[in-house]
């Protein structure tokens, strides 16, 4: 794309003396052409550029006599990014002819503006429409020199808004694909009001909570100094819905809650109309994507706190239970005479539901944090014996049974208190899905083996399975799962633990059971 204005315009025609025409036309002395100097100012702030000498008007001016050679002329333009805004062609010329040229030049630039002249066509306007585009037009010969200035300036103008309205659409575009917070999307915004307007700055002010002035949100160039934009916040106009003020030193508008201040840097300068009016389309659409913003950023607190909630109450009802077991304990051991030996076994009951919290507690931290795990030679049969003692007084509660099966021993390299927590959390998953049922009739399968340079853990309940509906979610933070109690953490910790030991999760479920594998590299021993 051409950096600011494009003057480009490419003549084809086999007749010299007409490309002498055009060029004489297009390229004369600059001072006879200062009205249209004057109205390329006052349409977009600048006067067109010029591609001759400083005694040139301001057409980058380009002939040649064939379509073949001026396919390949509008092909380098593309490549090199400084494509044609106007292509002029004749409708009758060896070889291709102009209706033919055009169908070839369409297939590299469907942009350009395409204007036949000719002094007679073999083509209706129908048949041109086709085969050209929407974008073209028609003249006849013998022409008047000032009627194609005229037509070369409007085709040069017309290329160059709608450019402006595709740079819009997708500054737009870039704005609702970002996902970032209200203060990032105004700085962006800010931005592409300085591209927009050619400002370098600009600020973004919003009403104060009294109505009585504005407060800086966001500045870029002189106007992110604090100091300039204090001086310059008392000077803010209320404005209504959609208006726009300006004056020697200052652009005003509104977007959406926001008031927008361009500083004009040049004394006397004003940016024009065709500007002004493509900055109002842009701070509408803007507006829109800030108000969904707000939306969505609303929406997503009120998830947050509730998802906060939610994981609170999980957590506070897991450790209501050992906590509420610690103080029974101590109640009755305070309103009771106990043996010494008796008092044994209740400081083990109030030691392993102190435990228990701890575990809980040391989950959240470790999931939280990612903690680094140490790396110790771990014993899968003293492990497993771990766990089983860990978890025998949960697994009697559940009315269940804990049945340890140790076929191949190994040791492997890891951090024995997550893993021991992998094991038990799994323990308890499934003590905590099992449906209401006689002792005796759940059971929970504990067993470790060896396979092909893996450790192999296994927990296997007889339960009613996994409900088909947190399948897919059974190892995210707070999923539930269906169960009766626990944080919402347990399979996800399990998953987090047992990859950063460089092993593997996975599980079966079904209506008569679920089984939890995992896999670690490891030794066997022998």
């Amino acid at each position: 794309m051409t950096d600011g204005f494009n003057t480009r315009v490419l003549v084809i025609d086999d007749e010299e003396a007409i490309r002498d025409s055009f060029r004489g036309i297009l390229m004369p002395h600059r001072k006879k052409y200062e009205n249209l100097e004057q109205a390329g100012e006052e349409l977009f702030g600048t006067g067109p550029r010029g591609g001759g000498s400083g005694e040139t008007f301001d057409f980058d001016f380009v002939e040649t006599p064939d379509g073949e050679s001026g396919l390949r002329l509008v092909e380098e333009a593309i490549e090199s990014q400084r494509p044609f805004a106007a292509i002029f062609v004749d409708m009758r010329m060896p070889g291709w002819d102009g209706l033919e040229t055009v169908k070839m030049i369409r297939s590299v630039d469907s942009r350009a503006e395409i204007i036949f002249v000719t002094a007679y066509s073999d083509y209706s306007i129908e048949e041109v429409v086709m085969s050209a585009g929407p974008n073209v037009g028609y003249h006849t010969k013998p022409f008047a020199a000032e009627e194609i200035r005229q037509i070369a300036t409007k085709a040069v103008y017309e290329w160059n808004k709608t450019r402006n309205l595709e740079q819009l659409i997708g500054i737009v575009s870039q704005l609702r694909a970002q996902r970032v917070g209200i203060g990032e999307l105004l700085t962006s915004i800010a931005r592409y009001i300085s591209e927009l307007v050619g400002c370098e700055s600009v600020m973004i002010t919003r009403p104060l909570g009294d109505g009585n002035g504005f407060r800086k949100v966001v500045g870029i160039g002189r106007l992110s100094e604090d100091e300039l934009a204090a001086e310059q916040l008392q000077h803010i106009p209320t404005l209504p819905e959609n208006a726009v003020q300006q004056n020697d030193h200052y652009l005003f508008s509104r977007l959406h809650n926001y008031t927008v201040a361009v500083l004009v840097e040049k004394p006397g300068q004003r940016i024009n109309s065709d500007r002004v009016y493509i900055l109002q389309l842009f701070l509408e659409q803007a507006g829109q994507t800030l108000e969904n913003a707000e939306l969505q950023d609303t929406l997503m607190q009120k998830e947050k706190l509730s998802a906060v909630g939610q994981a609170v109450s999980m957590i506070a009802h897991d450790l209501r239970s050992p906590l509420s077991g610690v103080l029974s304990l101590v109640d009755l051991i305070r309103q009771t005479d106990y043996e010494p030996d008796s008092m044994q076994e209740v400081f083990g009951q109030i030691s392993e539901a102190v435990n228990s919290a701890i575990d809980i507690v040391n989950d959240i931290l470790d999931f939280t944090r990612h903690s680094d795990i140490s790396r110790n030679l771990i014993s899968s049969a003293d492990l497993v014996e771990e766990v089983e003692s860990a978890t025998a007084s949960f697994v009697s509660s559940m009315r269940a049974e804990l049945v340890i099966e140790k076929r191949q021993s190994f040791t492997f390299l890891g951090d024995n208190g997550k893993m021991r927590r992998v094991l038990v959390n799994l323990v308890r998953n499934a003590g905590e899905s099992f449906p209401r049922r006689p002792r005796g009739e759940s059971h929970i399968i504990l067993r470790s083996d060896f396979s092909g340079e893996y450790g192999i853990f296994e927990v296997e309940d007889n339960g009613t399975g996994v409900p088909p509906e947190v399948q897919e979610t059974i190892f995210v933070p707070f999923s539930g799962g269906g169960k009766r109690g626990g944080t919402g953490l347990g399979l996800a910790i399990v998953k987090s633990f047992v990859e950063a030991h460089g092993g593997s999760v996975e599980y079966e479920t079904g209506e008569t059971g679920t089984c939890f594998r995992l896999r670690l590299p490891a030794r066997v021993v022998e």
